[in-house]
């Protein structure tokens, strides 16, 4: 098996939500941030995945710190495989063995129920094992051209902030949760036979995003990253009481508009 690409953890700006297993990562102020060319994306809760290829092109799928390659847990990842292969020579075309595409796979709701989500595989990072360094935003567009079936997270800012505030906000309702997200919610535990009041439990009652991502970048390349997670959302992880892994499937929906293949 070809050498796995874990994606590098990612510290907090102050006033974050520290999250659980992140407590020896280094903050930033938010006061360094403003004169800083960033890009600022909107983080969404959902298992971090990535596709590559070896040499020989063998696609290769791969989840956090291991690759997919099979058992019972698994199976939040099946839609993802199929939809890998599917475009697996478009995606061999551009990113041959040189490139990891990085995306959040989004079909199994975590702390955050989507309700409008334009794919369940929205990518937000590309690695270039030739030059040791992840691709600027400008550099990402430009090679994800040529695969138009991919969605990316949204970017809400590109430039230098001016203040911290204009940072905060930026962190607003979020187009993938509607506002009777709950109400579908205890219909699809309804519809499945699922405790809708265990899943409402596990579920942040808000539609404001989790948090920001925020990348200082160069033109060719991301220099630095860091995470601004809502307290809301961290207080909602915490009184659930239970890791997603550990409960019932439940997906997430897509949009009306949103096409799979």
């Amino acid at each position: 098996m070809s050498m796995l690409y874990k994606y590098p953890r990612t510290p907090h700006v102050e006033g974050s939500g520290i999250q659980r297993g992140d407590e020896d990562l280094r903050m930033l102020p938010l006061r360094e941030l403003p004169g800083h060319y960033v890009v600022v994306e909107e983080k969404v809760d959902g298992a971090n995945s990535a596709l590559s290829f070896t040499e020989d092109g063998q696609l290769l799928l791969q989840s956090r710190g291991h690759y997919l390659s099979g058992g019972p847990r698994e199976v939040q990842f099946q839609l993802l495989k199929s939809w890998a292969h599917s475009h697996s020579a478009a995606f061999w075309d551009v990113l041959m063995d040189r490139y990891i595409l990085y995306g959040e796979w989004l079909y199994a709701k975590h702390t955050v129920f989507y309700t409008a989500l334009p794919h369940y595989f929205l990518e937000f990072d590309i690695y270039d094992k030739q030059t040791g360094t992840f691709l600027s935003t400008a550099k990402r567009r430009a090679l994800l051209a040529q695969l138009p079936f991919v969605c990316s997270v949204r970017v809400l800012f590109e430039g230098q902030l001016q203040s911290t505030q204009q940072l905060l906000a930026l962190l607003t309702r979020s187009p993938y949760i509607e506002y009777n997200h709950l109400e579908q919610l205890r219909e699809l535990c309804t519809k499945k036979h699922l405790n809708s009041e265990q899943a409402l439990k596990e579920t942040d009652p808000s539609t404001l995003m989790e948090g920001l991502y925020i990348k200082i970048e160069t033109s060719e390349s991301v220099q630095e990253r860091w995470k601004y997670v809502r307290a809301g959302f961290q207080q909602a992880m915490q009184e659930s009481e239970s890791h997603w892994m550990n409960r019932p499937i439940i997906p997430n929906l897509l949009s009306k508009t949103a096409s799979l293949f």
